[in-house]
């Protein structure tokens, strides 16, 4: 590849700043996971505590004082009463802005993903997801730890999108949902644009929902059977079934404290009393939806609980925090998600819906294939794709962009419909390249891979390959532009 420039653009940085505005190391400390890390280590109250201590030891030295001693003491006690009641007003201030901050995260994430057309709004969730996975590790040490932080946005994207398709489906039942988006449609039509109850009260609360789900786990219960005592055990190891089972009661426990006390409810900012009260009821309706979807997901059978439960499987598939990563195994999340519908542990229907959605290779992946020619003939050779596009009519066919065309980079690209026959994930692919000389085979990897080490490891008929590197150039960001779209 012969690329020079770095960087991101408008809407890969779109991304990153909202990836980061999540879950983040930085020195600043202030994405949601580091403030609830914070918060969960208990120093604010601490702070509050000691010198709640102070007050009371001062006030009963007082108590027991001669008038001589009375005076330093009333002067220390109203200090101390002072410090503690700025740290209060800053315990307050601190809750408040992780209240806004979250509620902000939503309402960006949701923009993000949110188009004027039913078309524009499935691009733009193409676009979102597909580069979440393209920034995402798939080769190194810090595959684990990227992917952890970045499946929390990746979840809430995909959760979103399967509500409307489970409302298009029919399959919402939950009485809460149905009204508030009936409500939404009453008020498009009657032409009131102003306040969407859908939006705002079941959508946005989504989104909370799903960024809070593993909050829990910041808590230091929770990193102590992670990290064992001393802190020096590998967090993304597979844990045996009784810690795995303590840690995921510690997660949700933790996580439901964490919405009402960690954060609790905004404060309404106005004179009117009616409109407090109001704003009250609601921030409290929704805080009780939130707490509602974080329970269910655990157990939801045919329930609500599935938009945070199906989207949370999925995630641990193609955003993996193990170990034992392949990149070539990520497609088989399809076949995962229907093993656990013939189990019994997901609904038929719901699985069946998030495939319409996504197909069966996730969005970022990086295809192999084999081109035809005009006449519909295929060609001696592969080429690359990258999975670009949602709502596949058949899920074993993705709808890609090329990346290469006669063995060569192209920045300008087609979107492509990969069949089954051609695509070199599937076997009856592989088996038409399996005619071909090792020579010719070798002289098509050697001009598709620079790396000669890569070259070395990789298969003569490669299932797929890996995008990221690729994407790292400003020029080869642009994957989901409108284009043309044919059938190979």
């Amino acid at each position: 590849m012969n690329q020079s420039q770095f960087g991101s653009t408008a809407a890969t940085k779109s991304v990153k700043d909202l990836l980061s505005k999540i879950h983040d190391a930085s020195q600043r400390k202030d994405s949601v996971y580091e403030q609830a890390a914070y918060y969960f280590s208990g120093a604010e109250q601490q702070d509050i505590d000691l010198l709640q201590e102070q007050a009371a030891t001062l006030q009963r030295r007082l108590d027991d004082a001669n008038k001589g001693a009375r005076t330093k003491l009333e002067t220390a006690l109203l200090e101390v009463k002072k410090q503690l009641k700025e740290k209060k007003q800053q315990q307050q201030d601190n809750r408040i802005n992780r209240v806004r901050q979250l509620k902000q995260l939503a309402r960006l994430l949701l923009t993000l993903i949110t188009g004027d057309t039913v078309q524009e709004t499935r691009q733009l969730s193409a676009r979102a997801l597909g580069t979440i996975q393209l920034l995402s590790s798939t080769r190194g040490r810090h595959i684990a730890v990227v992917n952890q932080r970045h499946k929390h946005a990746y979840k809430a994207i995909l959760s979103i999108r399967l509500l409307d398709q489970l409302l298009t489906d029919k399959l919402i039942k939950n009485r809460y949902v149905l009204n508030k988006f009936h409500d939404s449609e009453k008020a498009t039509v009657a032409g009131e644009t102003g306040y969407s109850p859908f939006l705002e009260e079941v959508q946005l609360p989504l989104i909370c929902a799903l960024l809070l789900q593993d909050i829990g786990l910041q808590h230091p219960q929770a990193q102590h059977i992670l990290r064992g005592e001393a802190g020096d055990l590998d967090e993304y190891r597979t844990l045996p079934p009784t810690d795995r089972q303590q840690l995921l009661t510690i997660s949700y426990e933790q996580s439901q404290l964490y919405l009402k006390e960690g954060l609790g409810l905004d404060n309404y900012a106005g004179n009117s009393k009616a409109e407090r009260d109001l704003f009250q009821y609601m921030e409290q309706d929704k805080q009780n939806f939130i707490s509602h979807l974080l329970k269910s997901a655990i157990q939801p059978e045919e329930g609500i609980g599935n938009l945070l439960k199906i989207p949370q499987v999925y995630v641990s598939v193609v955003l993996p925090s193990k170990a034992n990563y392949q990149y070539e195994q990520l497609p088989k999340v399809s076949a995962l998600l229907k093993a656990g519908v013939g189990k019994g542990w997901y609904p038929a229907a719901i699985v069946d819906s998030l495939l319409k959605i996504t197909g069966y290779f996730p969005q970022g992946y990086g295809i192999t294939y084999i081109p035809k020619d005009s006449d519909k003939q295929d060609l001696d050779r592969y080429e690359y794709a990258i999975v670009n596009g949602l709502y596949p009519l058949e899920p074993e066919q993705p709808i890609c962009r090329t990346v290469t065309r006669n063995l060569t980079y192209n920045t300008f690209g087609i979107n492509v419909v990969v069949s089954v026959e051609n695509n070199l994930y599937f076997q009856s692919a592989q088996q038409k390249l399996e005619k071909m000389s090792e020579e010719r085979l070798k002289e098509i990897l050697s001009k598709l891979v620079s790396n000669l080490e890569e070259r070395t490891t990789m298969d003569l008929i490669p299932k797929c390959w890996h995008p990221d590197e690729f994407f790292t150039f400003l020029k080869n960001q642009n994957l989901w532009n409108r284009v043309d779209t044919v059938r190979n």
